[in-house]
């Protein structure tokens, strides 16, 4: 049996061992590259997917405001007009190619970028086809407008995420030869905090996440520079959602009156349908048109025109009870929602009060006056039809009955 006094001269087989030290700074130094290395990925995808999803949103939502641009053009097959439709999208920064197609598929008008694309390759992952948008007009489709997107809003976010992640890496790569030192947990811990934050970001899209100030100098700078990160994410973020709600409210209001649009008007309009066959209850549908409106606009010109157009949409905004709805739907044509409706007396109220508010002198841009006059048509669901298309058939209907009436006076 071996004594032991026989030990030490087992020490040469020891020193051929590794240190705990030595060990603990190998398996330091792998896991934080690891983590951080994970943590910039994930961080970076997680940025890339929620830009490209609202990158997507936009061009879906620039499309739909083309084609309510080019809706006129395309009832008319006017080249011209369906450019000047398209112009408000030229100006859209990410936007390489614009196409309106009638309703048998040939081209109307087309406008490309005259920026070149600073990144084909990404352009080709983020918008692989054009988003499509058919344009209706009384449920039939008239044509459609075609958007292709390119890379330039991405390029730059792009640049910035790789730099950062490369900042951070050669950070990590220098600050944990000083962190080998220290024991398991001290690393443990702050690292857990990133991975923490990471995971939100990657799960739940929380770019307000941040890492809270550490105790290890280097891994607080790795924090500091993965909030940095997280600060462009969430600028990003923020510019998108405002771009994006900015586009939404171009594609459901009119520019000129800034009431809801025939797009927005549809969907409410379908939305208060199956409310009202829910609880069994009715509502009305007033349709109004400007009478005489074309010879205003020939013998004032159209900046006249607008103003009348202006001062109707106020005459209406000023007579809407709270529950109630008002929409431009064309060029001189306005509906009501009146819901709830009372049997009676709330649809021939409001018709009389937009007459009288209307009947008042308009002062024009040229400083001259107008008296302008419209007819109103009244539909109640579900007497007048049960669905959309036969309320604003019966609506319509019954604002001509209106205007024959108020020409025969």
């Amino acid at each position: 049996m071996m004594s032991r006094s026989d030990l030490p001269r087992s020490a040469p087989r020891i020193g051929a061992r590794t240190t705990l030290q030595k060990l603990l700074s190998r398996f330091h130094f792998g896991i934080t590259l690891f983590a951080v290395a994970l943590s910039g990925l994930t961080i970076l995808l997680a940025g890339v997917t929620a830009l490209r999803g609202y990158a997507d949103r936009n061009m879906e939502l620039a499309a739909q405001l083309g084609a309510y641009g080019v809706e006129p053009a395309l009832v008319f097959n006017d080249p011209v007009a369906a450019r000047e439709g398209l112009e408000p999208l030229t100006r859209i920064p990410g936007i390489a190619r614009l196409r309106v197609l009638n309703d048998v598929g040939r081209p109307v008008t087309e406008w490309t970028s005259p920026t070149a694309d600073p990144a084909p390759m990404l352009s080709r992952i983020f918008f692989p086809r054009p988003f499509a948008v058919t344009v209706q007009r009384n449920g039939s489709t008239i044509g459609t407008i075609e958007v292709w997107g390119d890379s330039s809003t991405l390029v730059d976010y792009v640049r910035l995420g790789l730099l950062a992640g490369l900042t951070c890496l050669l950070i990590t790569a220098f600050g944990t030869i000083f962190l080998a030192r220290r024991f398991e947990y001290e690393l443990v811990k702050p690292l857990n905090e990133i991975a923490t934050v990471a995971h939100d970001v990657r799960l739940h899209r929380r770019f307000d996440k941040r890492v809270q100030p550490l105790g290890i100098a280097e891994l607080d700078r790795l924090g500091g520079d993965i909030n940095a990160l997280l600060d462009e994410l969430q600028g990003w973020q923020g510019h998108m959602e405002s771009e994006r709600a900015m586009l939404a409210h171009r594609a459901s209001h009119d520019t000129l009156t800034a009431m809801p649009n025939r797009a927005a008007f549809d969907e409410q309009l379908a939305r208060r349908i199956d409310a009202a066959a829910a609880r069994g209850s009715r509502f009305a549908l007033l349709f109004i048109d400007a009478d005489n409106f074309k010879a205003a606009n020939d013998n004032f010109g159209h900046a006249a025109g607008d103003a009348v157009l202006v001062a109707l949409s106020a005459c209406i905004k000023e007579t809407l009870r709270k529950d109630d709805f008002a929409a431009r739907i064309g060029g001189d044509e306005f509906v009501v929602i009146i819901d709830p409706f009372d049997v009676g007396a709330a649809a021939d109220e409001l018709a009389d009060r937009i007459r009288t508010c209307v009947s008042q002198p308009i002062t024009l841009p040229d400083g001259q006056t107008y008296r302008a006059s419209v007819s109103v048509g009244v539909a109640t669901f579900p007497d007048s039809g049960s669905n959309a298309t036969a309320l604003l058939t019966a609506a319509d209907a019954a604002m001509y009955a209106d205007k024959l009436a108020n020409r025969s006076r």
